[in-house]
């Protein structure tokens, strides 16, 4: 075993599944929030993917991590994590439920302060919401924040691990501000961490219009592809401009057209076809073989950085103009 995998499984033990354990049951207990929007019987159940790192280097010896954790932001999140939940209390006890859109623009500018962008609003389905997890509010604000490019085209790496965890980091500590500008403001905000979030963020983000869910399972957007990580907040405004159409379809067609995250993908865990479960849900993923190799090899993300949207600037247009010529 390599020092690095020694270092980082020693971070992992001392780091320790109580303080993990204690990170999900403070989310758990959201469900128990007076009020609390349930999920659904046939809501997905969230992937535990800390809990499921020990799990593998406790059970299996082929398992050698190639990467160090960022632990300043990885604390961070752990931090904000729990601000998520911990300031829901501070919410004003008569919210307003009125926005102007004079209001709303200032919401805009201020996340964009924030190197938030794009920013929608989306009514939240309640099967999006993972079971064991509660929201406040179905008013929805959707956030999304751009991954460097340069770091992304390095992967898989220590160099875009760390971005990576970075911009976890950022966009969490950015929708907690969020949230308590809308407090501050008299409205009611429970903010949702991109990493570990209370509901599933790229078929809610897809449902906001703000880009397109590709084959290999991430929002694809116009502006960054899908070098993009999501949060949202949910908020007792309930006159939002909530989005209720999505023109990024065509971009289903171009996946089928082009498959590169399947052939580029190390573990071949994107699927050709798309399975159906019982529940409905579709799944192009192989959750474990995915994992494993993610586990062990700096949180991978080979697939967005062949994913020919991640180029930006004019590719999308460029490559809706080749389905578009298809057709």
């Amino acid at each position: 075993m390599g020092i690095r995998h020694r270092i980082t499984s020693s971070f992992v033990k001392v780091f320790g599944r109580p303080r993990i354990e204690k990170l999900i049951a403070k989310q758990r207990s959201t469900v128990e929030l007076p009020g609390a929007i349930q999920p659904a019987a046939n809501s997905p159940t969230r992937f535990e993917i800390p809990l499921e790192m020990m799990k593998l280097l406790q059970e299996r010896d082929d398992i050698e991590l190639r990467h160090l954790f960022p632990v300043r932001r990885l604390l961070s999140v752990i931090k904000n994590i729990h601000l998520s939940v911990d300031s829901i209390s501070e919410n004003p006890a008569t919210p307003s439920t009125d926005a102007s859109p004079e209001f709303l623009e200032q919401l805009k500018e201020y996340a964009r302060s924030l190197s938030v962008g794009p920013l929608e609003f989306v009514k939240l389905p309640q099967d999006l919401i993972f079971q064991k997890m509660g929201v406040l509010y179905d008013n929805a604000i959707i956030l999304a924040m751009e991954m460097s490019k340069e770091k992304i085209d390095q992967a898989a790496s220590q160099a875009t691990l760390t971005m990576v965890f970075g911009t976890y980091d950022d966009l969490g500590m950015a929708a907690n501000r969020i949230a308590e500008f809308l407090r501050e403001r008299g409205y009611a905000a429970q903010a949702d961490h991109p990493l570990g979030g209370l509901v599933l963020f790229p078929p809610l983000a897809q449902k906001a219009g703000i880009g397109w869910v590709g084959k290999h399972g991430l929002l694809i957007t116009p502006e960054f592809g899908p070098r993009v990580r999501l949060a949202a907040i949910y908020t007792s405004i309930e006159n939002l401009p909530f989005a209720n159409s999505n023109d990024h379809g065509w971009i289903d067609k171009y996946c089928k057209i082009c498959g590169i995250c399947i052939k580029q993908c190390p573990p071949m865990a994107i699927l050709e076809e798309t399975v159906t479960h019982d529940t409905g849900r579709k799944t192009d993923i192989k959750q474990q073989e995915c994992f494993e190799y993610f586990a062990q090899y700096y949180g991978c993300s080979i697939c967005v950085k062949v994913c020919p949207f991640s180029k930006a600037g004019d590719t999308y247009e460029r490559l809706k103009a080749v389905v578009e010529k298809r057709s």
